[in-house]
């Protein structure tokens, strides 16, 4: 292993005020979609300071405010998540509210036990693996008499501090055996693995689906968790329809699976598997005390741990929701510093945590990884440069907006005109303007806002692309499935449309910015409806995107555009010809503006500056 590993062939530099395009590049491979940061817009943009805020906390921080974190301190974290530098370290707490946390299986392992003991018996296994599990409380004298075994253990006035107690010894109370049963009775039964962590009727949250987006996006094609769940997975196939894009790998076999977009990388193992295939992977289900400390040195687990060494070394880390408090995690990433070095300063923290502060067995792993730099004089700075201040709900949503809008930037630098430099960096500031308009309709449903946002976006592209709306559910069309520095690198950008479609996105957000328009969102369910409206002061306007003239005309017979109807068909490729009138037009004068066709790429012709190139299109679009 060397530093080459870790370089990117990175052409494109990025900075909190946009992205500079290096000359004499080539073109990026990418899907014909339309950003999703052109749609879901109900709200006047607020004026608002870039500068940094009084930091809030980690659960109360809005998508917005981590929005700045991201062009802020953390600029550099960004752009490597949107170049798939950096590998997704998972854990339980991008899961809470879905499934178990920690409290809720220690209460139903001591219930599972209690609820079994037979009072009668002298002998009873289950009473004797309960006094081994209340004896990692430890229990002091006056608990031990008030132990109920009559009651049900919620009901035990110690309940609580007994659970607390047990947190930090989880494992070894799942390692306890009952007599006559399986080694892993109380993971699997007490537990109670297939309804928890299996269970099909649980959907996933925002994190799963953000996840998910970033995967198809290309930001993230290196997952490591430590999470039962399926629920990452299960947000990918709901995002795509079902078509393949993640592999999932838990033993060493699954790791010669053919590639796909992303690979998750389950360490621990995965329930769903080991429901599905009891005899193949329920025994890689890694929860138990001795399981953990055997886990780097059994056989079975050595590919995968040389996988996962592999993506440690190559690529920073950034972990959510994961407190590393597991010794086979720390003793991990001690190997992987014996192997390979990060650098402390580099060029972009190599580690990095989402959350409150940097917790007790985080300031570990640094102390590990960081062996010679970790001292006195450094570790506030390192804990400091190491911590996002925000949870991974509203960091992950900020990172999906963060990646297309830095995508979006790269092709206005990119896309074919007359326009100057000077140009281009307003637009770019535009594309900004949007990509935070859109982070300040979060009203605090955010599972509502993420599917909307899915909906919307392609609901977009299918129109765009195909001059059809589709149907419910629709799938999620990324940008592009390249990460950012290889955007430059595909030759068939030009023909996609993309880049127009990033520069009308940037007038949008510098009409916002200036005050010129507001923006509506449009409704998914009415045919007629189109990508967004924009409102001034004095007339609201529908305004549908194509590709080009055959999506046009599709989106005529569609009933998606009218010719009479007030409103503007966008193309980003050169006007056709005219197209022909619908057979519901009404003949002669109406009064009515009627439909009205600009093309972005035939502006960009003309246009230098962008406040040309504004004027043109507001002259155009009669607005």
């Amino acid at each position: 292993m060397n530093e080459d590993l870790r370089s990117n062939n990175r052409r494109v530099g990025i900075h909190s005020t946009g992205i500079v395009l290096y000359p004499n590049q080539r073109f990026l491979r990418c899907r014909p979609t339309v950003c999703a940061l052109l749609i879901y817009l109900s709200t006047p943009l607020c004026s608002e300071s870039r500068s940094m805020p009084s930091a809030p906390s980690a659960s109360k921080i809005s998508v917005r405010e981590t929005l700045d974190i991201l062009d802020g301190p953390f600029r550099n974290v960004a752009t490597g998540i949107a170049q798939d530098m950096y590998a997704f370290w998972l854990g339980s707490g991008i899961s809470f509210g879905r499934v178990d946390g920690l409290k809720q299986i220690i209460s139903r392992v001591m219930e599972f036990l209690r609820g079994q003991v037979d009072p009668a018996n002298p002998n009873c296994p289950y009473n004797a693996a309960l006094r081994r599990a209340l004896g990692l409380a430890p229990l002091s004298a006056d608990e031990w008499a008030r132990v109920d075994l009559n009651a049900d253990f919620a009901a035990w006035p110690d309940q609580a501090s007994i659970v607390a107690r047990l947190t930090n010894n989880y494992a070894r109370l799942l390692d306890i055996t009952v007599a006559g049963k399986d080694d892993d009775y109380l993971l699997w039964d007490g537990v109670g693995v297939p309804a928890t962590f299996a269970n099909p009727a649980i959907e996933p949250d925002v994190e799963h689906l953000c996840m998910g987006i970033l995967v198809l996006e290309g930001a993230a094609s290196s997952i490591a968790t430590a999470n039962w769940d399926g629920l990452v997975e299960k947000a990918i196939d709901e995002l795509t329809g079902g078509i393949p894009k993640l592999v999932v790998c838990v033993r060493a076999e699954d790791l010669r699976k053919p590639g796909l977009t992303g690979q998750i990388i389950k360490f621990h193992g995965c329930a769903v598997l080991a429901v599905a295939e009891q005899g193949v992977y329920r025994p890689f289900l890694v929860g138990r005390y001795s399981q953990i400390n055997r886990w780097a040195a059994a056989p079975e687990n050595q590919a995968v741990i040389g996988r996962l060494l592999d993506i440690a070394v190559s690529k920073p880390t950034i972990m959510m929701g994961l407190s590393a408090q597991d010794s086979n995690i720390q003793a991990f990433f001690a190997k992987a510093e014996a192997v390979m070095q990060w650098p402390w300063p580099g060029d972009r923290p190599s580690f990095v945590f989402s959350g409150e502060q940097v917790g007790v067995d985080q300031e570990g792993l640094l102390k590990n990884v960081y062996p010679q730099t970790y001292t006195a004089v450094t570790r506030d700075q390192i804990n400091e440069r190491s911590l996002i201040k925000a949870y991974a709900n509203p960091l992950l949503l900020a990172l999906v907006f963060s990646v297309i809008a830095d995508k979006m930037q790269v092709m206005v630098a990119t896309v074919e005109g007359a326009i100057d430099p000077a140009a281009r960096a307003t637009l770019q500031q535009g594309v900004l303007a949007l990509r935070d308009h859109l982070a300040t309709l979060d009203n605090g449903d955010r599972l509502q806002f993420v599917r909307k946002f899915v909906d919307h976006a392609s609901r977009t592209m299918t129109m765009f692309r195909d001059g059809a709306a589709g149907g419910a559910p629709r799938r999620y069309n990324p940008l592009t499935s390249l990460p950012l520095h290889l955007i430059a690198e595909d030759q068939a950008l030009p023909s996609s449309g993309l880049p127009e479609i990033a520069v009308f996105a940037g007038l949008l957000g510098i009409g916002l910015r200036d005050g010129t328009w507001t923006l509506a969102e449009s409704d998914p369910a009415d045919p007629a409806s189109g990508a967004v409206k924009v409102a001034t002061a004095s007339a609201s306007t529908k305004l549908v995107l194509a590709a080009n003239g055959r999506s046009a005309i599709r989106l005529q017979q569609n009933g998606h555009i009218d010719d009479n109807e007030d409103a503007v068909l966008i193309y980003s490729g050169e006007k056709p010809p005219p197209m022909p009138r619908s057979p519901r037009s009404s003949p002669g004068r109406t009064g009515v503006l009627g439909l009205r066709e600009v093309s972005i790429y035939d502006l960009l012709q003309h246009a230098t500056s962008a406040l040309d190139l504004m004027q043109q299109f507001r002259s155009e679009a009669a607005i």
